[in-house]
């Protein structure tokens, strides 16, 4: 081996050891490192190869490595970044679905004589949001005929002024 090819061979050894230390924040910046120490070691023994310009191939090698890692690792934080989103909708539909609770089947919901009272004082006491529950009293077709007693039932039970509404409009 020449001498000038040792000399890039060395250098090009210790820009690699020196890159393997630094800490990088993307695949994009890990990319263009990797490519520029790779490139400048194969850019430094073509040019020792073609009349001793180790040291320009090297240049020439780094460069080229740099760009077409930094293309391939940009190429990878893309890839991520739509992982990312896609997880983080796909949480964000379960955290909206957790949020609701979809009524059951209407056969669970609306046995043959429908909703009753005691299963809105039920839902309300169990934390069944007042949406859902309205959602059940509307699906089962039920009609609502509230006395004064039912309705102080229904308040004595932390049953919300919606939900009652709600009931009374059933018998219109």
């Amino acid at each position: 081996m020449n001498r000038c090819l040792k000399s890039a061979a060395v250098a090009v050894l210790a820009a690699a050891m020196g890159m393997s230390s630094v800490g990088c924040e993307s695949k994009a910046q890990t990319g263009a490192l990797v490519g520029a120490g790779g490139g400048a070691l194969l850019g430094g023994a073509i040019g020792s190869l073609s009349h001793s310009r180790a040291g320009a191939g090297a240049a020439i090698g780094a460069g080229a490595g740099a760009i077409g890692g930094y293309l391939v690792g940009n190429e990878m934080d893309k890839k991520d970044q739509k992982t990312r989103d896609a997880a983080a909708a796909r949480s964000a539909r379960t955290a909206r679905s957790d949020d609701y609770q979809s009524p059951p089947p209407r056969n669970t919901v609306a046995p043959a004589d429908g909703v009753s009272r005691d299963d809105v004082i039920r839902w309300s006491k169990d934390g069944v949001k007042d949406e859902v529950i309205i959602d059940r009293i509307e699906r089962s077709g039920t009609a609502f005929r509230l006395t004064a007693a039912d309705e102080t039932a229904l308040r004595d039970a932390n049953v919300s002024e919606e939900v009652l509404r709600a009931m009374k409009n059933t018998s219109r």
